[in-house]
């Protein structure tokens, strides 16, 4: 047995540093870890169809962005008589509104222990998120009205990590075959499907279902 860990989710720190008004803490430590943390993600190909064959051919673009969830996140201070709202709720709350200053909302970290992070070779990765939910059940209070317990659902959803295609030195020829499509070839020479309209301005192509075997297409360099 390890020593325990608290869950926390973390305010990414050039985000924490770039904003004047905007998250009061630099992290929201759970007071109760969860029972179960979902991480979901979906990637949906594009059906090409193309003559001559009994399928349509995927074609992969891009996946949607993942999703991280939490179903029951308990704050609890009715020990301590003070505000729930204001010990804990309020910071989650915070960083999921636009800050003012990086006009989105800040990027945050989700962390525990040896099992959630960021750089460690065994940890399951979770990267930079935006939260996008907050569900809060008010569950307990003292007899003026101050909340002590709450209940918080959390979903959060993934940064996309900046990507730049990659591309060819020179300008060269690439010669069609059967089967091939802009979006295939734009795919293996730019690792970016959806460049196939730089092939198609470049070889003046209007309708890219129009791809005859044998011509010769010219693939452009992306210039940076």
């Amino acid at each position: 047995m390890g020593e325990f860990q608290k869950a926390r989710i973390a305010v990414h720190k050039e985000d924490h540093q770039k904003s004047k008004k905007g998250p009061s803490a630099e992290y929201v430590d759970f007071m109760f870890n969860p029972e179960a943390v979902r991480v979901s993600k979906t990637l949906k190909p594009k059906e090409q169809k193309q003559a001559g064959q009994n399928a349509p051919s995927p074609q992969f673009t891009s996946g949607d962005a993942a999703q991280l969830e939490f179903g029951e996140i308990l704050f609890d201070t009715f020990e301590t008589r003070t505000n729930v709202y204001q010990k804990h709720v309020s910071h989650l709350e915070r960083l999921i509104h636009v800050d003012e200053e990086l006009h989105r909302p800040p990027q945050v970290m989700f962390t525990w222990g040896e099992v959630f992070g960021n750089d460690g070779e065994h940890q399951i990765k979770t990267g930079l998120w935006f939260i996008t939910g907050l569900d809060v059940n008010y569950t307990m209070f003292l007899p003026n009205g101050t909340p002590v317990r709450a209940t918080c659902k959390l979903t959060l959803q993934e940064v996309p990590k900046p990507t730049n295609p990659k591309s060819p030195d020179t300008a060269h020829v690439h010669l069609v075959n059967r089967g091939d499509s802009l979006q295939g070839i734009a795919f293996r020479e730019y690792d970016d499907p959806s460049q196939w309209r730089r092939i198609a301005d470049a070889n003046g192509i209007d309708d890219p279902l129009q791809l005859q075997p044998g011509r010769r297409l010219l693939i452009p360099p992306i210039l940076k």
